[in-house]
């Protein structure tokens, strides 16, 4: 028996409502209240919030348990909701994919591998400035330091990179070292999963009934993956690197592997393509915010002195905030993408070239991957769907098409390369090595 029905209401389903429900609820509603939507409501940012906060709740098995049992003062008296906090991971988890994603792409991993980077980074940086905090800085930064207490700029400089380059060698390697294990570990458990259909493909194929059931179990797992953010994308390049995978094996097979060099050749050529990608929409981002932050910076700075801001600086600020928003999801877009497509090469490579089994197994698995494949890149959204979906996908998409709201120009990619090369020199990079 619930206690309290308030967030079954604010999603307007049943008590008895299961996961998919209660997501594709939230959807629906959240495309309904969004504030974007309700630009004359002031109430639609509290009631997004609100609806945010329901999902949260009973989304959780945990959670909703001990709603239903105590509703939501009891959850109040005893401070569960706020002691739920999103993790970043799992919020960058749930933009791109969800739970319904993990049995195909696993976890994705390169937001939590760039933080712990970032981590031991910033860890030295402050360990560098205790050290230096009691010495006082010359004025003239090429001049000797006149004192044990005292030391120019450049010694600094020179101290600093000496303690980077000797301390977060050994961390950053341990750090990578244990990332390779992970993703081995995750192509391995992914190989398997992928194993596993391949052979229920290869036990239905000759029997109409026993095919048609395996492809409405497919379609069905698709639905759910389908309604996620970003889960049409994801679930069109799933199938694209299968098929392509497929192709190659197949080709492979029938010219004695003169194919597989230039389908190697093409792989990489993606690989790079995605990498330079990140780069290019990282940097477009960094610059975009860097001059939204000075903006914004100055719009305070006139609050602190009194001024009232007009409903259209109000407007541009939110814009503003909403774009930001939208560059991040930009870049961590094309990471996914690159992470995704270098992950499941890896596992098509295990499956397709496993030195255990008969040429004939081979290409029976390449038909199994190009059959699944092609079914991935059939599946499309609905039109209410598609609304329902695609808040993080508008936003993302806004902010790559809006360049010329101030100007800027996109950087060719010669200058992509400039810039890379000074932040490098800025920063002292240098690849690391055990």
């Amino acid at each position: 028996m619930v206690k309290d029905t308030t967030y079954y209401d604010i999603l307007e389903v049943e008590v008895t409502a299961t996961d998919i429900e209660l997501k594709k609820a939230y959807r629906k509603r959240a495309i309904k209240l969004h504030p974007d939507k309700n630009p004359d409501d002031p109430k639609a940012s509290e009631r997004f919030q609100e609806l945010g906060e329901a999902y949260r709740i009973l989304s959780d098995p945990n959670t909703r348990a001990i709603y239903d049992e105590f509703g939501v003062e009891g959850m109040n008296e005893n401070n569960v909701a706020q002691q739920q906090d999103i993790d970043p991971n799992e919020f960058f988890t749930m933009i791109f994919g969800g739970d319904s994603f993990k049995d195909w792409i696993g976890e994705l991993s390169m937001l939590n591998d760039v933080t712990k980077a970032a981590e031991v980074m910033d860890g030295d940086d402050e360990e560098l400035t205790d050290s230096v905090q009691s010495m006082s800085v010359s004025e003239n930064s090429n001049a000797k330091p006149s004192s044990q207490g005292q030391l120019s700029t450049e010694e600094i400089k020179r101290r600093k990179k000496q303690k980077m380059s000797k301390q977060k060698r050994e961390e950053l390697y341990k750090l990578q070292e244990e990332a390779r294990q992970v993703k081995l570990q995750r192509v391995e458990e992914l190989s398997k999963s992928l194993l596993i259909r391949i052979e229920n493909y290869e036990t239905a194929k000759n029997n109409k009934e026993a095919l048609a059931n395996f492809v409405r179990k497919l379609n069905t797992e698709f639905e759910d993956m389908k309604i996620e953010s970003f889960g049409i994308q994801l679930l069109h390049l799933i199938g694209k690197i299968y098929t392509n995978q497929a192709h190659a094996a197949i080709s492979s097979s029938k010219t004695f592997g003169v194919s597989k060099i230039f389908t190697t050749v093409k792989s990489k050529t993606e690989t790079v393509k995605n990498g330079y990608s990140i780069l290019k929409t990282a940097v477009d981002a960094q610059l975009s915010i860097e001059q939204m932050v000075k903006e914004h910076e100055q719009f305070v700075a006139l609050q602190a002195q009194g001024h009232q801001p007009t409903p259209q600086e109000l407007l541009a600020e939110a814009e503003m905030e909403r774009l930001i928003t939208g560059k991040f999801l930009a870049t961590a877009w094309a990471s996914t993408k690159f992470e995704v497509t270098d992950i499941l090469n890896k596992v098509c490579h295990n499956i397709l070239r496993d030195k255990n089994i008969t040429r004939k197994e081979k290409s029976a698995r390449a038909e199994a991957l190009l059959f699944i494949g092609k079914e991935m890149q059939k599946v499309q959204r609905s039109p209410e769907e598609e609304e329902e979906a695609r808040i993080f996908e508008e936003m993302m998409a806004e902010a790559k098409a809006k360049k010329s709201s101030r100007n800027r120009k996109q950087m060719n990619n010669k200058e992509l390369e400039e810039y890379m090369q000074r932040l490098a020199a800025e920063h002292g990079e240098q690849e690391v090595h055990p």
